[in-house]
């Protein structure tokens, strides 16, 4: 009877002294627990301050690029628009001598403009800060812009370049192959592996384009004929600064940067690349993109354009030159007329509206000489321009003929082409009236210069203000604008323009140091509006668009002063 009292008291000593350790338990727990979190903040505080650091770091980061791309693009443009100046011989003939000296200075100024933009370019697609511009893309129309645009470097090492038109087992034809993708970047792609083929190529070889496609994507193969890739550099080309000798950046240029923005741009489209050592000779490099194919994928075939008003004729035997000029002549808006012989030209020139004329010189049957003769002899045709195509050198011009009023050698540069026949196509009262507005006056010297025998009269601004204040004395035609100035920027100045009602649909020529975003883009258009980059774009194909852009403008002019005011 007396024991239960006891067992009782016993089992309430074990109930406590387990609750006893549970709670120290919990408490140790909750102690642990208490650590933890304190570890977990004190590692979020820390994760903040790496973010914020990171974040410091990628700001710094983009500012250095930007400054590097203002500080070094400006006056490496400026250098090389006198060189451009130099060797062109407009400021006057040099001995041989100096020719070799300015031959040399070019070359390895063009060397380190492309190592500068390729860097740049690449540094911007791996941060994200160059987005895609998606769109239908021809596939044919980009393998040929590639092959024109590499066709006078191929001609320099004699290698011939051939888009081969069908692949054996090739499911459609390059006509009616479509796919979504950045033109412009892909056409980078293709004019790099291009410009990669013919350089390891031997002389009289050929550098073929292949393509090929399933239901899911298009294939495209370059192959050429070289001295091959070892096989275990066949990955490693693609790494930047990679050469497949250590002599090839001396003997063959490059900046050893090309292949892998190749491969950047192709990894931004989902898409793969890489190379293959041939059985015989020669590398393959492949690129593979995706496809979807649209039931409005449909091939527009070529067709002759016919003859129609303020059209350019162009005069030569050859049917490539003819093919390349009209294509790109096409693309810059203008309607072409082809003529094989100076008897057909004489004809087309006498029976429609013509503009102005590309005549060659050396032709079978009526010569280029005797058909600009006879151009000049008959009133109808007597006030057209001409300009020479010729594998004459232009300084021979004053010997040869004085009736051309234009001259470009073959193999042409299509932006002397244009600057030729903005020059020679000029409309309008009196010179156009061109601003330019440009801190450093090194640089707004040569761009001066490059503009000294074009219908063109050009004043300098190298301050807002002073931009301003010709503005409001006098109205442009047009203004060539650099973005980095001392007193403001040129977004502001563009604010301003368009403030102004006389002035907020002005053309603008954006020549700045570095890229710009959609955004920035948005932000400085006015009238009709073109964006350039320093050292990507040289003085001369500044005068090229600006010539353009003002013929254009001054035709768009005449045609509604001659069609008077609407009923």
């Amino acid at each position: 009877m007396h024991m239960l009292p006891v067992l009782g008291f016993l089992s309430l000593s074990t109930a406590c002294g387990i609750l006893l350790l549970a709670l120290l338990r919990a408490h140790r727990a909750l102690r642990e627990l208490a650590g933890q979190l304190t570890q977990a903040r004190e590692q979020q505080h820390q994760d903040k301050l790496q973010l914020s650091e990171r974040s410091q770091l990628d700001t710094l980061k983009d500012e250095f690029i930007s400054t590097v791309s203002h500080e070094l693009r400006t006056p490496l443009t400026s250098i090389r628009g006198a060189l451009g100046l130099l060797a062109s011989g407009t400021i006057g003939d040099l001995e041989p001598r100096a020719l070799n000296l300015l031959r040399i200075a070019t070359t390895n100024t063009d060397r380190l403009i492309r190592l500068i933009n390729d860097i740049l370019d690449l540094e911007r697609m791996e941060s994200g800060r160059a987005p895609l511009q998606i769109r239908r893309c021809s596939l044919r129309d980009l393998c040929q812009q590639a092959i024109e645009t590499m066709a006078p470097m191929a001609e320099d090492h004699t290698v011939h370049i051939e888009l081969v038109p069908f692949t054996a087992g090739q499911t459609a034809s390059i006509d009616s192959l479509f796919f979504d993708g950045d033109s412009d970047r892909i056409l980078q792609v293709l004019t790099n592996l291009l410009s990669n083929a013919i350089k390891f190529s031997p002389p009289a070889s050929t550098v073929r384009v292949h393509t090929d496609a399933t239901s899911d994507s298009i294939l495209v193969k370059v192959v050429d004929e070289g001295r091959g890739i070892p096989a275990d550099k066949l990955d490693s080309i693609f790494d930047r600064f990679q050469q497949v000798e250590h002599s090839d950046a001396k003997q063959r240029g490059g900046t050893g940067l090309g292949l892998s923005i190749c491969r950047s741009i192709v990894q931004q489209h989902s898409g793969s690349i890489w190379a293959q050592r041939n059985l015989i000779k020669g590398t393959t490099l492949f690129v593979m993109l995706p496809r979807t194919a649209r039931s409005t994928d449909l091939s527009i075939p070529a067709t002759r354009p016919s003859p129609g008003e303020g059209a350019i004729l162009i005069c030569d035997d050859d049917a490539g030159i003819r093919t390349v000029v009209s294509e790109h002549l096409t693309r810059q808006g203008y309607t072409v007329v082809e003529a094989t012989s100076g008897e057909e030209a004489l004809k087309l020139a006498a029976e429609h509206e013509v503009e102005a004329i590309l005549l060659d010189l050396y032709m079978p049957g009526l010569s280029g000489w005797e058909t600009l003769q006879r151009l000049r002899d008959n009133p109808a045709t007597a006030e057209i321009p001409v300009v020479v195509l010729s594998v004459l050198s232009s300084t021979l011009r004053p010997q040869l003929t004085g009736d051309a009023q234009g001259w470009v050698q073959k193999p042409f540069n299509e932006n002397l082409l244009f600057a030729e026949l903005g020059r020679v196509l000029h409309h309008g009262d009196g010179p156009a009236y061109v601003l330019l507005v440009e801190d450093d006056d090194d640089l707004a010297s040569v761009l001066i210069a490059n503009f000294r025998d074009a219908a063109v009269h050009i004043d300098h601004a190298s301050t807002r203000q002073e931009a301003i204040r010709h503005c409001v004395g006098r109205r442009p035609d047009l203004v060539i604008l650099d973005l980095t100035l001392p007193d403001g920027d040129g977004f502001s100045f563009v604010e301003w323009l368009r403030q102004q009602p006389p002035l907020r649909s002005m053309p603008l020529v954006v020549y700045s140091g570095h890229e710009l975003s959609d955004v920035e883009m948005s932000k400085l258009r006015l009238g009709p509006t073109e964006f350039l980059t320093k050292a990507k774009v040289q003085p001369q194909e500044v005068e090229t668009l600006v010539l353009s852009m003002v013929r254009r403008l001054r035709s768009k002019f005449d045609h509604l002063i001659s069609a008077g005011p609407a009923a």
